[in-house]
């Protein structure tokens, strides 16, 4: 699912970034961060940082357009 919502975001800002350091967060692009989990988040993410299920990708990408 996470490689969809990278697609999605590379195809509007033609780039996307992957940060990694005492967390993570999947997808940089543009002005979003964002965190793709199958389950719920165990841990809190940084101000800014979307935290996207399975359930909510689609209404994401809908609105992305």
């Amino acid at each position: 699912m996470e490689s969809v919502v990278q697609e999605h975001l590379f195809r509007k800002f033609g780039e996307v970034y992957f940060f990694k350091g005492s967390y993570e967060i999947g997808v940089v692009s543009g002005e979003y961060k964002i965190e793709v989990k199958s389950g719920r988040a165990h841990r809190g993410y940084p101000r800014g940082v979307t935290v996207l299920s399975e359930e909510s990708i689609p209404r994401f990408l809908l609105e992305l357009l």
